[in-house]
């Protein structure tokens, strides 16, 4: 078994993840983006498909919710460094050599990660990570498969702005009855109807 796939096995245990493994035409999505994805990412999206780990999504082409497709995502994540630059610094944002990729995201900002691409060898790109409105201070780097990198960041044995302790952390698909991104409540205002003309 290699390296990465057994992360993302001790990932699923850890979750207690038992779903079926899924087909998805990699040819097709890494001919689209331009460039080969991480052996690691791929089995773990085989392995879980599209959905979140308690809050932090897992970004995977073709999910059924377009804020979870990696493909769309990094084209609108492409569109905004455009627009806002210095957004990510001090990193470019792929499709720029050497740009961010972004292959998971946390509710309400809490953590969004990525890849650095480079011209080198795929299964080497570093994780990088920070809160949404980060600063280059805040980036945190890990040098290992995604599947380690959940794996460290669930038991609390990786600092982060998304976990200060080994939580339960469970894994639900994308499209259940507990949506993996759930929409905003604003408690204590049941019944408040707004004044039209304010």
């Amino acid at each position: 078994m290699d390296l990465a796939e057994a992360w993302n096995e001790r990932l699923a245990g850890l979750v207690g993840w038992r779903g079926a493994r899924r087909e998805v035409d990699w040819a097709g999505v890494e001919a689209r983006l331009g460039v080969r994805l991480p052996l690691g990412y791929r089995l773990l999206v085989e392995r879980f498909g599209a959905g979140a780990f308690d809050g932090l999504s897992l970004l995977v082409p073709g999910a059924p919710d377009p804020r979870l497709d990696l493909e769309g995502n990094a084209a609108q994540l492409a569109g905004a460094a455009a627009e806002w630059p210095g957004r990510l610094d001090p990193y470019p944002v792929f499709p720029a050599p050497g740009g961010l990729l972004q292959w998971a995201d946390g509710e309400d900002g809490q953590l969004q990660a990525y890849w650095l691409t480079d011209a080198g060898d795929p299964d080497r790109w570093p994780v990088l990570s920070n809160g949404a409105d980060g600063t280059a201070a805040e980036w945190e780097r890990f040098d290992g498969p995604v599947g380690q990198y959940l794996f460290r960041l669930f038991t609390g044995r990786r600092p982060s702005a998304y976990a200060d302790g080994p939580p339960p952390v469970r894994f639900v698909p994308a499209g259940s009855a507990r949506s993996a991104v759930e929409p905003w409540e604003d408690e204590g205002f049941e019944g408040w109807d707004p004044d039209p003309h304010w």
